[in-house]
């Protein structure tokens, strides 16, 4: 028995071997641990430690069906410039915890908490299904720590600048810029506006398509969540400027075009258009979904109520408006307690005050 005793164990209808061992009971006593690790769901073939990670995180991709292309390509740019380059090459088992705590800090070395948290969830969800086909016992990521996400910063234009930046932009631009305010539509919900998306008799805009460029090529698809899918009424003097709008430029199904009337692409409108007129009105930095931003706190200052301004914003909830502009509605808390004090007068029939 120079080469020692094996041990094997029928698993999922087929022979597995558990290890070679040099004794007789040393091959028992791990039969017996894998028969225990089998009912309890936990067992682990020997093959499957000598996996390579790559090979795993490519079986996984192709499982990945149903998602959105930029999704898609988001989470691909993720696998190829952060996990692979330093996981690759690794046997599966070598992946500890030790490992993804090492990894993960050295992302945050170089990537802002938000991104350190996408490419961490990446490889989280490939690591959970090495788990799910029972090529480890548990996923080493648990526990990770994480950096902390800094504190969310919009930066808002006021009504004034607002309208400054819509006369500088080139006029093609101009409804553009003023209804991703007043709307509060991200980018690619205003370049997938379609003409059949308005009503310029009632003054409606209904958000139901969605605009998305992956390598060049333009995707379009319906808002990324169901609360992103809406409609609301524009302000009369905002129909006003897309019936201009339409007069001068509609000549396509979409509103907001190219002078060829195609299909606006993003990267090249924030760089021919957008940061220019940025410029020249003398309010950079400014993202053009700083409009967004702009319009939820203009909302707030008309007196909008917050569930409101949640749906029209298209937020999956109030708590979440509440939570990144939380700090727009201080009157409300000054209501708050206006309110309060008249219910505590009226249950009491007056209360009287004074001092010792």
């Amino acid at each position: 028995m120079g080469k020692g005793w094996q041990a094997r164990v029928t698993y999922l209808g087929r022979q597995v071997a558990v290890g070679t061992f040099a004794t007789r009971r040393e091959a028992l006593n791990a039969l017996a641990s894998a028969h225990s690790e089998s009912h309890d769901g936990r067992f682990i073939a020997s093959n499957a430690k000598r996996i390579n990670f790559e090979s795993v995180v490519e079986r996984w991709w192709q499982t990945r069906e149903g998602h959105r292309p930029s999704t898609r390509a988001r989470d691909r740019m993720v696998l190829d410039h952060d996990v692979l380059p330093v996981l690759g090459e690794a046997q599966l088992a070598e992946i500890t915890h030790e490992i993804v705590q090492e990894w993960v800090n050295r992302l945050a070395m170089r990537l802002a908490p938000s991104s350190v948290q996408r490419s961490f969830t990446v490889l989280r969800q490939v690591l959970d299904f090495a788990v799910d086909i029972r090529a480890l016992n548990r996923n080493p990521s648990d526990r990770t720590r994480l950096p902390r996400r800094q504190r969310f910063e919009a930066k808002f234009l006021t009504a004034d600048e607002l309208e400054h930046l819509a006369s500088t932009v080139e006029p093609r631009s101009r409804a553009m810029v003023l209804v991703m305010a007043w709307a509060t539509l991200r980018i690619g919900e205003a370049t997938g506006l379609r003409r059949s998306d308005i009503d310029l008799l009632t003054g409606r805009l209904r958000v139901a398509n969605n605009v998305v460029e992956v390598a060049g090529t333009l995707h379009e698809g319906p808002p990324k969540t169901n609360a992103g899918r809406r409609s609301m009424m524009l302000p009369p003097s905002i129909v006003a400027e897309l019936r201009l709008h339409v007069t001068r430029f509609g000549r396509s199904p979409y509103v907001f075009t190219t002078p060829d009337h195609e299909l606006l692409h993003a990267e090249e409108w924030r760089t021919n258009v957008w940061r220019p007129a940025v410029e020249a009105a003398g309010l950079a930095p400014l993202r053009p979904h700083d409009l967004k931003h702009t319009g939820v706190a203009l909302l707030a200052a008309a007196g909008v109520d917050p569930m409101e301004i949640a749906r029209r914003a298209g937020h999956s909830s109030v708590a979440f408006t509440y939570d990144r502009y939380g700090h727009l509605f201080p009157e409300a808390d000054t209501m708050a307690a206006s309110k309060l004090d008249a219910f505590r007068l009226q249950g009491h029939g007056g209360v009287a005050t004074g001092e010792l």
